[in-house]
């Protein structure tokens, strides 16, 4: 009885763990409503792999992905300061996708936008880009360079440094990205983890003999 009862907690246990990383993979691709904040420019830097200044050339089109409101937009890509995958080229469309909340307000057509990005990976959408930090890593730009915050404070003067486009190079250089490890078990982790569960289990059920 006691053998059987081990057992049986232990599969529940492994089942459990799995169906609630499975969940957990499922919640972080199907809402862009991230946790990730920065407190300096130099950490919204460094975290993200993708830099570029570009013209939003439509307007962002509602969508309905599982009762969720998304917003599609077209941004025609001006410069390219940053890509990690040497996949962005000058003159390049990409797809933005965004949530339309406070924490992550909407480009407007027309816009010069700096933009700190990374590849959205999830079921929404292929091929679309997201941005790092939301609001914090969303720019607009004027016509002498300045940039202007969308948020509530701008983190480049919240981090004591000229909020100006001259200076970005520098910034990038000075901060190369740094890429951040998943929170989220791979299939193979998972795998693993399973894998020392029933050897754990084999081990108390031979001492309990």
């Amino acid at each position: 009885m006691k053998k059987w009862m081990i057992g049986m907690i232990s599969v529940a246990v492994i089942a459990g763990y799995i169906m609630f990383s499975e969940m957990l993979k499922e919640e972080n691709t199907s809402d862009l409503a991230v946790t990730e904040s920065f407190r300096h420019i130099d950490d919204l830097a460094t975290r993200s792999p993708i830099v570029i200044v570009g013209k939003v050339s439509s307007a962002p089109k509602p969508f309905t992905h599982q009762s969720v409101t998304f917003f599609e937009s077209h941004i025609q890509v001006q410069r390219v300061y940053r890509d990690v995958s040497h996949e962005l080229k000058q003159s390049n469309p990409i797809t933005l996708v965004q949530n339309d909340m406070e924490e992550d307000p909407l480009v407007k057509r027309g816009e010069n936008v700096l933009l700190y990005l990374q590849k959205y990976e999830g079921p929404v959408m292929e091929d679309a880009y997201r941005i790092v930090g939301l609001q914090q890593g969303h720019f607009k730009v004027n016509r002498t360079g300045t940039l202007t915050s969308v948020g509530e404070s701008n983190l480049y003067q919240k981090s004591g440094l000229s909020a100006d486009l001259s200076k970005l190079e520098t910034l990038l250089k000075d901060h190369p990205y740094v890429a951040e490890k998943n929170d989220v078990m791979t299939d193979e982790e998972i795998e693993a983890f399973n894998e020392n569960e029933v050897r754990l289990l084999e081990e108390s059920q031979q001492h309990s003999e």
